[in-house]
């Protein structure tokens, strides 16, 4: 929209082959030689910093977002036959192994195969949906097609079930809404829509949208919470104070990447602030980069991570959170004709090419301290794989392209 004027040729043009040489060369030339499992099928995802293998384990939320990836990249920026074979790896272990009937997919298995956890988690679903969806396009084989269609009637009847308790890694709580589960619907549905049609999902992706803004946003700050009452009033802990940039960054380019006719002016005007004003709030302007998470009363070290091994700080800089800030800020300089998110943009992406990126090993590393040396150097692991980082940078691919991120084909 605005960025051929903000960014005209061949500037705009230089930038993109910057930000897709990132994407095939430094990104995903780390994953591809080395993601197969050629011995039991599916992906390798757990690598140390030299792309060593640290643990064989098997996520499903790893194989469906990278089987979305590799699909996506084949289909859209690099006909490549070895992604749409990276792709069907990754298909075909979801299949063959993690479907647990129902509609439902197992969360964990082991390397051959075996069930570690089971379905403890909506968002599971969620991603196969938006996996088996992108290689069927990519593809052209409808045969997974009675597949997507049972994941889709069982997310949707689940999504809407506001007792529905399988929420992993988030705990239910009765009364609540947690943001994390209808912004990844959202994204999901806009995904399977193209493979569904639109007319099938718009319902629900209004009623992902009226969770959103309805309950979770609070236009006066502007911001979206991670938690709140049914009633769209506040929660007195410290999940309910937080305000989580990297989600918001991506609930709202969810939200403004989907068709015009589906978002209200009021809704794509609000999203717009909310990013503006997420990214005015989170941007650290000692250290550059983006702080993790943020506090609606400043008392961001009450952070607790939910995974102790892990155990992030709220001002330490984190891959996925910053991959999200990237496509949000673009995509606002597109939408809002913003210079300053533009110059935010190219600040940041120039800022995680020198601290987040190996250049000698390639892929960008998983946590950085405050002032950008590496703290957890590994590549691949806990809920990091081939998805947030080449995904931002694919979205952007497609955006300084002047392409939509989802398509308004009908029904396969």
């Amino acid at each position: 929209m605005y960025l051929q004027t903000l960014l005209p040729q061949p500037a705009r043009q230089t930038l993109l082959q910057n930000v897709q040489q990132h994407l095939l060369h430094d990104v995903l030339g780390f994953w591809a030689p080395r993601a197969c499992d050629t011995e039991h099928g599916g992906y390798y995802t757990h690598f140390d910093r030299q792309g060593q293998l640290l643990s064989s384990e098997k996520n499903t939320w790893l194989h469906a977002r990278q089987a979305w990836m590799f699909a996506r990249v084949y289909q859209d920026l690099a006909p490549d036959p070895a992604y749409l074979a990276l792709a069907r790896q990754g298909r075909d272990w979801l299949v063959e192994h993690t479907y647990a009937g129902g509609g439902r997919w197992n969360y964990l298995l082991s390397a051959d195969g075996q069930v570690v956890q089971g379905t403890v988690a909506l968002y599971t679903d969620l991603f196969v949906l938006m996996g088996l969806c992108a290689y069927l396009q990519a593809s052209g084989q409808r045969r997974d097609l009675p597949l997507i269609e049972a994941t889709f009637q069982a997310a949707a009847q689940n999504l809407t079930d506001d007792q529905f308790p399988d929420l992993f890694p988030q705990q239910y709580q009765p009364g609540s809404v947690i943001h994390g589960k209808y912004m990844i619907a959202l994204n999901a549905l806009s995904c399977a829509a193209p493979v569904l049609g639109w007319a099938r999902c718009e319902p629900l992706i209004t009623y992902c949208l009226d969770r959103i803004f309805g309950v979770l946003a609070d236009p006066a700050r502007p911001t979206v919470y991670e938690l709140r009452t049914l009633w769209g009033s506040g929660v007195d802990t410290e999940e309910g104070h937080r305000l989580n940039p990297g989600h918001i960054f991506e609930s709202m380019w969810f939200v403004l990447a989907l068709p015009e006719r589906l978002v209200s002016p009021g809704r794509r005007a609000l999203a717009l602030r909310i990013v503006r004003a997420t990214a005015d709030q989170s941007l650290d302007k000692q250290y550059g980069g983006m702080v993790h998470m943020l506090d609606d009363r400043g008392y961001e070290g009450r952070y607790v991570d939910w995974d102790p091994y892990r155990a992030l700080k709220w001002d330490e800089k984190v891959w996925w959170t910053h991959a999200e800030a990237l496509f949000a800020l673009l995509l606002h300089a597109d939408q809002a004709g913003s210079a300053a998110s533009l110059r935010d943009f190219e600040a940041l992406y120039a800022w995680c090419r020198r601290w987040f990126w190996d250049q000698e090993y390639g892929e960008w590393y998983a946590v950085l301290h405050r002032n950008g040396t590496p703290r957890i150097p590994d590549k691949g692991g806990l809920q990091k794989s081939a998805f947030h980082v080449p995904r931002a940078l694919y979205n952007c691919c497609l955006l300084l392209q002047g392409r939509p991120l989802f398509s308004e084909g009908g029904a396969v």
